[in-house]
């Protein structure tokens, strides 16, 4: 975890802990990812998942957090990694820039505007992955797996499906590619 610097008020990367939540776990479980992808953590938190994987594969990392001082320690961290202060119904990047989507924390926000946003960052063919309780209790202004997926699908997402994985499972959908856009025109 990030420790807080009392005298500063900064983030300091002293003392991280490399072990990965459940939640992260699911999302690397399920995540499609190949060397050399361009991968978006939209809440990278402590860096922990984008450290795992930076560790792993030859990839392109990109992440999303709360605060500036918190993404310059991450990005010191990782070394190329572009990392900044972002909000998930808002993310900073072109359209069609991902391959990959992570999702290892709840949403922040409306999740249709930030489902939205996630479609448009995506390259066609890209996958979105967001973690979920398998048992989870619904608590005010959460929406339920059943409910996400539908706003997937809403959102133009195929072949969205919930895969357990422990205690916390994923939520994983695509967008469409060259391919389904071509099947599509043909109907």
């Amino acid at each position: 975890m990030l420790t807080k610097t009392q005298t500063v008020g900064q983030y300091s990367l002293e003392g991280v802990n490399q072990r990965m939540n459940a939640a992260m776990r699911a999302c690397v479980s399920w995540a499609a990812i190949e060397e050399h992808d361009k991968i978006l953590d939209m809440a990278c938190g402590d860096g922990q998942l984008l450290a795992h994987l930076n560790d792993q594969l030859k990839l392109t990392l990109c992440g999303m957090c709360r605060r500036a001082d918190q993404a310059r320690a991450i990005s010191e961290m990782l070394g190329e990694a572009d990392v900044i202060p972002a909000r998930m119904d808002d993310i900073p990047w072109r359209d069609s820039t991902f391959d990959v989507v992570l999702l290892s924390a709840h949403m922040k926000g409306e999740p249709k505007r930030i489902l939205d946003e996630v479609i448009r960052v995506l390259r066609p063919g890209g996958q979105f992955v967001m973690a979920s309780r398998v048992l989870a209790f619904r608590g005010e202004g959460e929406y339920n797996r059943r409910e996400i997926m539908r706003l997937m699908q809403e959102a133009g997402f195929r072949e969205v499906s919930f895969r357990a994985t422990g205690l916390c499972g994923a939520i994983v959908g695509w967008k469409p590619g060259q391919i389904d856009a071509m099947r599509d025109e043909m109907k």
